[in-house]
This record gives C-alpha cells, sequence and structure tokens, in this order.
C-alpha cells in the first residue's frame, strides 16, 4: 500500500485540512472539515460528466465552511452548485451525508444510497428512539451504573442529526447515470448495513467510502441494527474490493492509495485479531459480560482512554465479535 496523494498524506499525518486536488481530467477531491479532534476532514468527490454537468460523492459534513469549500471549488470550474445533477453517499453518517439537503435544495439533484442503506432511515439508530435502544443495550452489556450515562449520550447526541430521505435507491451492480462514467454501485456492509462502495472500471477508481480507509481500520455496526453479523458482512465485502487490485483507492478520510489488496488483507487481520482475543478471554472466564469482555481486549486508545463514543463503539464491537463467534465455526 502506498499513498498517491503527498498532499493528502502530509495533511493525514499533521491533523491538518489538505488543499482541493485533481484526481483525473474530470474527478476531483475537496477535503470537508468534521468537528472535534479525532478526524480533521471527510473527502468529497466531485466528477464532472461528459455534458460538463457535475456529480458528487459522500458531500460531507453539513457546515458553512464545507458549502464555501464545495462552491469554491466549482467556481474555479466555471460552475456552480445549479450545475450537479447527482448526490451520491456511501452511507448515512452525517460526516459523509450532513451537507445532502443543502446541495439538493440548491441544485434540485436527486440523492441516491444503496437501498438496505435508504431503508434503514427510521430505525430506532437513527432516530430519537436511538438513546432509548441504548439505553437497553448497556444494561444486556453489563455496563457499569456509573458509566451508562455517558454511552447513551452518544446515541441521544446522535439522533438529533436527521438523516435525509433517498430520492431514489441503488442495488448492487446499478450503473449510475453520469454521462461518460462507468460509475457502478458495489455493495459493502459491514461499517453500516447498506455501506457502498462505487467502483470506475474506465478509470480505475474505487471510492471506499469508510469501508476502506488507509490510516485506520474501519469500525463495524455502526448503522442500524441488522439480522446478520456486521463482521461476517464486512469480512465479505473486503473480499469483493479485493478483486480490483490495479484499482487507485479514494477512500472517505485519509488520503488516495493503491494497494487494495493488501490494505483489505490488513484490516480483514485487524478485526480476526480482535475476535480471537475474545475467544481467549471466553476460555479463560466464560460467564463474562460484554463489559468485562472488552476490559482485556487490545484497543488502540488503551481501554481507560475509551470515553462518549469510542466506549460505546468498542463494546458494540465487542458484542459482534461474540456474536460472530457464535455463528461460525471458522478456524480463528
Amino acid at each position: 500500500m502506498h499513498p498517491t496523494s503527498s498532499a493528502q498524506f502530509e495533511a493525514s499525518r499533521s491533523g491538518t485540512v489538505p488543499a482541493p486536488e485533481q484526481v483525473r481530467d474530470d474527478v476531483w477531491a475537496v477535503a470537508q472539515r468534521m468537528p472535534g479532534a479525532h478526524l480533521p476532514y471527510s473527502l468529497l468527490y466531485l466528477l464532472r460528466d461528459s455534458d460538463r454537468a457535475f456529480h458528487v460523492i459522500d458531500p460531507g459534513w453539513d457546515s458553512d465552511a464545507n458549502w464555501d469549500a464545495l462552491t469554491a471549488v466549482l467556481t474555479s470550474l466555471d460552475a456552480s452548485p445549479a450545475d450537479v445533477r447527482s448526490i451520491t453517499a456511501t452511507h448515512l453518517h452525517p460526516d459523509h451525508i450532513g451537507l445532502a439537503d443543502r446541495l439538493r435544495r440548491a441544485s434540485g439533484a436527486p440523492l441516491q444510497l444503496h437501498e438496505t442503506e435508504a431503508a434503514a432511515i427510521g430505525s430506532p439508530f437513527v432516530t430519537p428512539q436511538a438513546a432509548e435502544a441504548v439505553e437497553r443495550l448497556v444494561e444486556t452489556w453489563g455496563v457499569p451504573i456509573e458509566r451508562r450515562r455517558e454511552i447513551v449520550r452518544v446515541a441521544d447526541q446522535a439522533s438529533r442529526f436527521v438523516a435525509p430521505r433517498a430520492d431514489r435507491t441503488l442495488v448492487d451492480g446499478e450503473r449510475l447515470d453520469i454521462p461518460g462514467f462507468d460509475l457502478r454501485a458495489l455493495l459493502t456492509p459491514g461499517h453500516t448495513s447498506g455501506h457502498l462502495c462505487l467502483r470506475e472500471g474506465a478509470r480505475r477508481l474505487l471510492f471506499t467510502g469508510d469501508h476502506l480507509l488507509p490510516m485506520m481500520h474501519a469500525g463495524l455496526g455502526l448503522g442500524a441494527p441488522t439480522a446478520s453479523n456486521p463482521l461476517a458482512d464486512y469480512l465479505w465485502g473486503l473480499q469483493r474490493v479485493s478483486a480490483f487490485p490495479d484499482h487507485e483507492v479514494l477512500p472517505g478520510h485519509g488520503y488516495r492509495f493503491r494497494g487494495v489488496t493488501v490494505r483489505a488483507a490488513a484490516s480483514a487481520e485487524h478485526h480476526l485479531r480482535r475476535s480471537r482475543e475474545v475467544v481467549a478471554v471466553l476460555a479463560d472466564a466464560p460467564d463474562s459480560s460484554n463489559w468485562e469482555i472488552a476490559a482485556r481486549l487490545t484497543w488502540t486508545a488503551g481501554w481507560q482512554n475509551l470515553t462518549d463514543f469510542f466506549l460505546y463503539s468498542a463494546l458494540a464491537q465487542t458484542a459482534m465479535h461474540r456474536n460472530y463467534l457464535e455463528r461460525t465455526a471458522e478456524r480463528l
């Protein structure tokens, strides 16, 4: 795996926000600022079709600064938001879809999601009922009473974001209506149940959203509840993107890179290593609660340093790994 954008790579390392840059003659990457210090930006992609109209992938967090960043790039290309013909989001998280409503109002362009992701709008984890659902979870997870409010607060804050409704849905393998492009939907669940990658075969480009990132591994199970196991789904999705080793990866955060197969293998191993840790904990203490298991696993920031969203994510992923082990006979 190696970076294909030195500016994005250096910005990712320094925690700064890179300037917009051209990826191909008709493709641009625009960094969109994010609140908080964990990730400084997401990446919006702007495509200019053969009719010289524009299409947006993952418009980013809704803010005046991000709106200005997008309009400035369009202006530099002798265009405006009115020239946008479609908006496609890889998934429902606000750092990828938040600006979509503002852009849709300004352009009249339809918002597109994979059909599974569109169906998740209105589920307990993306509505004001999210906090109630998490209150039930923290009890079953064995979270100490003094830490429960901290986790429920995460769901309460998340529920304040109202996900925009999709104007149209996409199915796996569908070709998007972008003249001059062969851009196709590629279902890659795991991060969320209907997460979508997009593949442009002629230009050898793979837009991966949060499915595959160069500087961190995707969190899993961070969407609506699903009957399937997010880890099993994610491993299947990694196999799908690994089928395109000659493609340049355009992720939702960090920097563009080549080496999708190597990175996908590393991401699979990262998650399966944690599953093996869960196996070891349960072999030693089979009646452990999710909280007790999570406290004994290896977390990048250290268990004692996990708070708020990261604590919730760690507990959700611990439950996911436990469920995965119960469902699979695979040797880890």
